[in-house]
């Protein structure tokens, strides 16, 4: 069963002049900063609670920000949900079939990401985290 709203992640063409727009709007401070070199992407994060918001950009020309960046531009790169069983979700919407994408497949456990891919949500990537 879904949980509700796990993240919020947010592409951002310029990672510095974002976390300064989105500290004057949050009146926060931003409070970590991450990068993933073989995704070709930086982080930055505000956390409220039990749900965050994560500012994306690219660091180079490669990498799935930088293309979604030429192709969307700025804005909601995805939407994580919680959900209390993964492998039972995953095999409800199966059933109902919806598109996923990273399913693993049938009599497989859910190891890696899965998504619900966004033809399926009005052109919003849904990830399905586990809590």
């Amino acid at each position: 069963m879904f949980q509700g709203v796990d993240h919020v992640v947010i592409r951002v063409k310029d990672l510095e002049s974002a976390i300064s727009n989105y500290e004057n709007i949050y009146g926060t401070k931003v409070t970590e900063r991450g990068e993933t070199p073989e995704a070709g992407m930086q982080q930055a994060y505000f956390r409220f609670d039990e749900t965050f918001i994560e500012l994306v950009s690219n660091v180079g020309d490669d990498g799935i920000i930088a293309k979604s960046l030429e192709s969307r531009g700025e804005g909601v790169h995805l939407v994580a949900m919680r959900v209390d069983d993964i492998d039972e979700v995953v095999a409800d919407l199966r059933g109902k079939g919806i598109r996923l994408v990273g399913d693993p497949g049938e009599g497989n456990p859910v190891t890696g990401q899965v998504f619900i891919h966004p033809a399926e949500t009005g052109g919003v990537l849904t990830q399905i985290i586990a809590k």
